[in-house]
């Protein structure tokens, strides 16, 4: 992996509880994200780890849970989420090349932005898709406390390990203490924005086709094929994120240093944009859970809409919030079901990517209209309009959507680089015609549990598992 030092910038006013001396705020000077993309096809067994870093994640979960990581801790949780998790990787290649383009047309760049808890190889299973598909994807992992860890490294080389920052321990010297987190939530939202305009920055350097100047890279790379980068399309990124992360494609979809050509957004912390004072006016994607569409997190986002030029907004019966990312897929079945989640998780990814698929080539009015779904209009009990009912799926599972790909787009292999600072990579590349959920699902069943094809159960509060809501506007 290769680091490149930014400029230095600070956010916020606050110091730590443990270390009152320390600089108050956050301060970055590096930036750091992962780049799936497509890779030409190679015969091998070579795979990348899904969890890097395992104890200071653990550290950080632990931390969120508000939990201090002792004795008991380091003997019994840590080994048992290494027994859970020990050997999970996603189907990728370090230092694969860039696959060529199709004649006269580029690669479409999309930025992903991972939600608070999470990290930038959280959502592998759907960055994975994407670049599969012919995109490539920047995963960041923001430093602002929002992850259970991270890993930074600064000019000199000197690396220390930011883990969750608990608004609870912060004090604002001169200034009224919080009553919650929504002052460093917006704290934080400003880091990563301008997290954003480093990473297109970066992307900027490295599309041009000219390596970044070896003096500048905290970490050298001389086997790098730089001039195929040329390929990428960078002039109107997709920005999409999950949770916090859809904040932040909210936020800076309305942000005028940014370009984004569409928005896509999943389960986003609307309530973190209060008050709104923008206007989205390229075409926006919602996808929620049901668990979202349940408490105040829709209402607000309702209020919004007609601040959004072209809303799309669906919603997932059966899913819960973390339903987006990679958690679901790695869990045995029956703990998943213990957190409320009624839908196979290899499927709610499917239908996700089937979503963006028809989002991405303009076809979204289409969703519904194919012969295999079922569509039909309901009243939900949460929503005062009336809905369109998609089924995206077979709702009693027949048929498993692997077996059933006829109107897929073709599969390119996928690629995947993590970089670190204003440029420098190291590369990754997935297998050609991989899938990066029956990876996973095979992963699953290798320990010992098997993911089933059909739905747990056919009905939620909110519609049929296996399909989605189009919200009418």
């Amino acid at each position: 992996m290769s680091k490149v030092p930014i400029e230095k910038q600070s956010f916020g006013h606050f110091t730590h509880k443990s270390m009152p001396d320390a600089d108050t705020g956050l301060t970055i000077d590096t930036v750091l994200f992962t780049l799936f993309y497509p890779a030409e096809s190679e015969d091998t067994n070579q795979r990348v780890v899904w969890f890097p870093r395992l104890r200071q994640t653990i550290d950080g979960f632990l931390k969120m849970a508000n939990r201090t990581p002792n004795w008991m801790y380091r003997t019994v949780v840590y080994p048992a989420a290494a027994a859970a998790i020990y050997g999970t990787t996603f189907p990728a290649i370090e230092n694969a090349p860039l696959k060529e383009a199709p004649p006269y047309t580029k690669w479409p760049l999309m930025l992903f932005s991972h939600g608070v808890g999470c990290s930038r190889l959280m959502y592998s299973a759907f960055c994975g898709e994407m670049a599969s598909r012919g995109y490539v994807v920047a995963a960041i992992e923001h430093r602002d406390g929002t992850g259970p860890s991270s890993r930074i490294t600064n000019a000199s080389g000197q690396q220390k390990i930011l883990d969750w920052l608990d608004w609870k321990d912060l004090h604002w010297p001169g200034e009224v203490q919080p009553k919650d987190d929504t002052t460093l939530r917006h704290v934080q939202l400003d880091l990563r924005l301008a997290e954003v305009e480093a990473v297109l920055n970066a992307l900027k350097g490295i599309t041009s086709g000219h390596p970044v100047s070896q003096t500048q890279l905290t970490e050298a790379q001389t086997t790098f094929d730089w001039a195929r980068w040329t390929g990428v399309n960078i002039k109107y990124p997709i920005m999409a994120g999950h949770s916090f992360g859809g904040t932040l494609g909210m936020a800076a979809a309305v942000d005028k240093r940014f370009r984004f050509s569409r928005v896509m957004v999943f389960d986003p912390a609307v309530q973190r944009l209060q008050p709104f004072r923008g206007r989205i006016n390229v075409p926006f994607l919602c996808v929620n859970s049901e668990e979202f569409s349940m408490g105040s997190e829709f209402n607000i986002l309702r209020e919004m809409i007609p601040n959004i030029k072209a809303p799309n907004v669906f919603f997932m019966p059966g899913t819960t919030h973390p339903s987006f990312s990679d958690v679901f897929l790695i869990l045995p079945d029956y703990i998943n079901s213990l957190t409320g989640l009624r839908l196979d998780a290899d499927r709610v990814i499917h239908i996700v990517v089937h979503l963006v698929d028809h989002f991405l080539d303009d076809r979204i009015h289409e969703v519904g209209h194919n012969p295999d779904f079922h569509v039909k209009t309901v009243t939900g009990p949460n929503f005062d309009s009336m809905k369109r009912f998609v089924t995206i799926l077979p709702p009693s599972g027949e048929k498993h959507y692997e077996e059933n790909k006829e109107n897929d787009p073709p599969r390119t292999g996928s690629g995947i680089s993590g970089v670190s600072g204003v440029s420098g990579m190291s590369g990754v590349s997935g297998v050609s015609g991989s899938s990066h959920g029956s990876r996973y699902k095979h992963k699953i069943q290798k320990i010992g549990v098997h993911m089933k094809s059909g739905s747990k159960k056919k009905h939620s509060e909110l519609g049929e598992i296996g399909s989605v809501i189009l919200y009418a506007l």
